[in-house]
């Protein structure tokens, strides 16, 4: 005779630095929305559930990652998503031309010369400079010596992303697509061709909840579902309906 257990699954989120057992304040809206759909959510993941779901801040450290085997990514899948370097390749074709490389030196500047491009935006893997100003991971309005003392003074691990120009109208195009269990969610439910095929290519890394970031043309960035906002013109219910359908099922598993 087979034998089943209830999926009961829960939405973690950081805690206040007021008391371990209280959501932090930032995210309560969220995790209010999705307690009325009837998820059950917490600081603390509950002894009696099967599957769990961290919802948060970005997370640069191996030790910060929830490391319980009942979360639906581990840290190595979550990187995946984080870092440009490694989701980069599958997409290649369906992005911005991006190449990498160690340093921002005199070789680069030959190879920006050689590709004829006057201009680049540049990211440290995972982190561009735009939250200083916008702007600033721009060449040559912000100098490689320059970016290099900004990346200092919180080092971030990867290679240095190199890519191609685009002017701020077109990426202002971009729209969030939220991919649960390899479905993508949009607000509006019209998926651009080039978000259903990257998020075909994009479910092989692992991850069951991510963002892809794109124009109708092109995709511009891909984040971990841990720690993507879900963006003002995404309602906390509307978020919450989507995690609810795909993860919070009343069904029984084996």
């Amino acid at each position: 005779m087979q034998k089943y257990m209830k999926n009961i699954f829960q939405v973690i989120y950081p805690a206040s630095e007021s008391n371990e057992n209280e959501i932090i304040e930032r995210f309560r809206i969220d995790a209010e929305a999705m307690r009325a759909t009837g998820i059950c959510v917490g600081a603390k993941h509950s002894t009696a559930a099967t599957h769990l779901m961290y919802r948060g801040f970005i997370i640069f450290d191996e030790i910060k990652y929830p490391n319980d085997k009942r979360f639906l990514n581990t840290y190595e899948i979550y990187k995946n998503f984080q870092y440009l370097s490694k989701y980069h390749e599958h997409i290649a074709d369906l992005s911005i031309e991006t190449f990498f490389v160690d340093d921002l030196d005199d070789n680069l500047i030959l190879t920006l010369k050689e590709k004829g491009w006057t201009k680049c935006f540049i990211k440290k893997d995972i982190s561009a400079l735009e939250h200083i100003e916008q702007g600033k991971s721009v060449w040559p309005k912000t100098s490689f010596e320059e970016m290099k003392k900004l990346y200092d003074k919180k080092p971030f691990e990867g290679k240095f992303a190199i890519r191609k120009f685009i002017e701020q109208e077109i990426i202002e195009k971009e729209e969030r697509y939220w991919v649960f269990n390899g479905n993508v969610y949009h607000r509006h439910n019209v998926i651009p061709n080039v978000v259903i095929e990257a998020a075909k290519r994009l479910d092989k890394l692992g991850s069951k909840y991510y963002t892809i970031d794109a124009t109708p043309e092109f995709v511009v960035e891909v984040n971990p579902g841990e720690s993507s906002d879900r963006h003002a013109v995404n309602s906390a219910e509307l978020f919450a309906s989507w995690i609810k359908k795909e993860f919070d099922s009343d069904k029984n598993m084996l």
